[in-house]
Order: C-alpha cells, then sequence, then structure tokens
C-alpha cells in the first residue's frame, strides 16, 4: 500500500513541474470531450446520409445487371437445349437446364441438361441477387415439343434490389418493365412479355 501511495505523490509532484503547455497535453491525453465527440459524430452521420443512396443505387444496378446476364444465359441455354433434345423442344423449367450441384461431373440428361448454374432454379422460390425468376414454355398447338418459352425475372424487393423486371421470348430479345409495385415473375405471361420495349 505504501509503494501505492509513493508512486500517486510521484507522479503529483512530476506533473506539478510540468510546464503548463505540457500539463494542459498531459489532460487531453485522457479523451475527446463531448462537444468533440458530438461534433464527430454528426459528421459521421452527415456523410453516412451522403453516402447511403449512392450505395444502395449501386447495388440495384449491380443486381439488375446480373438479372440481365442471368436472362442472356438462360435463352442460351434454351436453344441448346432445344437443339440436344428436339423431341421436347424448349425446357419447361429452370432445372431441366442445370446441373446437379452435388454431381462433380455433369451428365446431361433432358431432366438436368447442364446448362446454366445449378443454383439457379433456387430463384424460383428464393431471391437471388435481388430477383426471383419464372420460366415456362408450351407449344401453342397444345401438342407437339416446346415451341415457345418466357423467362421472367422479376424485382423481390421493389426500389431496394432493383427498379426494373427483365423477361424474355424464344427470340431472344430481352425486354423490360418499370413495375410500379413487386411483380411474380410467374405472373409475367409469354403475350405480355413480347408487349414489353426491348432493352436497348
Amino acid at each position: 500500500m505504501r509503494v501505492l501511495r509513493q508512486r500517486f505523490q510521484d507522479r503529483r509532484e512530476i506533473a506539478a513541474s510540468l510546464p503548463p503547455e505540457d500539463k494542459l497535453m498531459s489532460s487531453r491525453a485522457h479523451g475527446f470531450s463531448l462537444v468533440e465527440v458530438l461534433i464527430i459524430t454528426g459528421l459521421a452521420m452527415l456523410l453516412a446520409a451522403a453516402l447511403l443512396p449512392r450505395l444502395l443505387n449501386s447495388r440495384i444496378a449491380a443486381n439488375e445487371a446480373t438479372a440481365v446476364a442471368n436472362v442472356d444465359i438462360i435463352t442460351s441455354a434454351q436453344d441448346s437445349y432445344r437443339a440436344a433434345y428436339p423431341a421436347i423442344g424448349y425446357a419447361g423449367s429452370l432445372s431441366h437446364l442445370a446441373a446437379i450441384c452435388k454431381e462433380r461431373q455433369c451428365k446431361a440428361t433432358p431432366e438436368h441438361a447442364c446448362l446454366i448454374d445449378c443454383h439457379l432454379p433456387e430463384a424460383e422460390l428464393q431471391s437471388r441477387d435481388g430477383y426471383l425468376y419464372a420460366l415456362a414454355a408450351a407449344n401453342p398447338t397444345g401438342s407437339g415439343p416446346n415451341s415457345t418459352y418466357v423467362i421472367a425475372a422479376a424485382v423481390a424487393q421493389l426500389h431496394k434490389t432493383g427498379e426494373h423486371d427483365f423477361c424474355a421470348v424464344e427470340d431472344a430479345r430481352i425486354r423490360w418493365q418499370a413495375p410500379t409495385a413487386t411483380t411474380r415473375a410467374g405472373s409475367i405471361t409469354h403475350s405480355d412479355c413480347q408487349r414489353l420495349p426491348v432493352m436497348p
């Protein structure tokens, strides 16, 4: 105990012998004043308010670019699928185009043609990069191979994960719309997609 008292006494004597400017530095070494903390916090909040919209817009742009790329990949996969399985025509679901994730080497079959990423069919039920996907194929005559299809990518959370829906039909031209409310990907039909403007 005496040793501790002696150390405190030594420190007081050293602090008393310091010049005034060194005493100020010694007291400032303990931290910031309340005013300084408030100023720094305010500046940080202003910076966050300025940058957050830009970060959100960057995320939306990245999600939309990914959705367009996925729709393009699926249209190419549909052409390959139709050429490989002419008796079936276009694939009726994303799982028919995809690989099986658990298999190391994919063996192409009509049920799993190994043409797209094995995780893309999961985006029919849960969003992938902010979008939900749906694929439908049919033959307008009612029989024979599928001669038409529509692939749709609908934004999962409008204004948060994306601003536009995208779709394509057998002409492989990607179309878009700016929905006013969240749209189900499966609700975008072949005729709906054909009516939309083509992306430049």
